[in-house]
């Protein structure tokens, strides 16, 4: 397992460090501007790292930054890390795709969940940061809507959006706040007013002896997390691997016509268990 990077060393593109630049209402709502086709005058947080894992069995989601504006647009902001794409290689695009499917939907579970009807659903905007090539590299802005595919001028009035934003694409028609800020996704700071501010922002939280505390906190909690998740996997597959390997056995067996009660004996399975094999595996005898 790898180390936990040195808090000296975040920087705007690690998740930890990303949100609480965020929490800043003005580096957010001007950040955010810079890519939008309209523009935000008010932003409202919701609750510090929105729990929606807490209300399904599936796997959870911890959002970076979960805001609305004063259109009540809702809003989820992602930073995505490099360390991802190295992990997934050419399934990165896919990745990212169902990431957003999965995000806009608990979003929207999270929403129905408090009694409202579908038709109270509020605009919803899944926005990912991502300091790596996408698709072609032909953009550094990638708007995606529900479309026809036989006539995609039809636009499917869902209210949804995702907003995919690459710091490698093309910066033609970006403003110069917009192409500032990818450019400081890959480590040029320029003396523009928003990257200045993110800086003197990330320095202060640098200099907080308890956000020290809490990041290393939070650190620990992911791994432990994803170690448990190791864990049941791995207690899973091997548990799957057991009733595979008794399950060719028993087939096996029944090829060879062993008793019913044998076999059972043999395997510590009941009777019909057998029985159930050997007609689902057109075996019976």
């Amino acid at each position: 397992m790898s180390s936990i990077k040195p808090w000296k060393e975040l920087t705007f593109t690690d998740d930890y460090m990303f949100k609480k630049v965020m929490e800043a209402a003005d580096i957010c709502t001007e950040s955010l501007n810079a890519f939008l086709s309209w523009n935000i005058e008010r932003i409202t947080y919701f609750e510090e790292e929105k729990p929606l894992q807490a209300f399904y069995d599936s796997k959870g989601v911890r959002l970076d930054v979960y805001i609305h504006d004063e259109a009540e647009r809702i809003y989820d902001v992602e930073m995505q890390v490099r360390k991802m794409r190295e992990k997934i290689g050419v399934d990165v695009m896919a990745s990212l795709a169902k990431r957003c499917r999965f995000y806009l939907g608990q979003l929207d579970a999270d929403f129905l969940r408090k009694g409202s009807l579908y038709s109270d659903l509020r605009p919803t905007i899944i926005i990912f940061f991502c300091p790596f090539p996408l698709f072609d590299g032909k953009y550094s802005v990638y708007p995606f809507h529900h479309l026809c595919t036989k006539d995609p001028s039809i636009v499917l009035p869902d209210d949804a959006e995702i907003l995919l934003i690459t710091s490698k694409g093309d910066r033609a028609g970006l403003s110069k706040t917009a192409c500032a800020l990818l450019d400081y996704m890959d480590g040029i700071i320029s003396d523009h007013p928003l990257i200045q501010k993110i800086e003197e922002r990330i320095h202060t939280v640098k200099q907080s002896e308890q956000e020290e505390r809490d990041y290393m906190t939070f650190e620990m909690r992911i791994r432990e997390e994803r170690a448990d998740a190791r864990a049941e996997g791995i207690a899973e597959g091997t548990a799957k691997g057991i009733a595979e390997k008794a399950f060719r056995t028993i087939c096996n067996q029944l090829k060879r016509h062993v008793p019913y009660q044998d076999i059972a004996s043999d395997n510590e399975v009941s009777v019909d268990e057998v029985i159930r094999i050997a007609k689902e595996s057109h075996l019976a005898y």
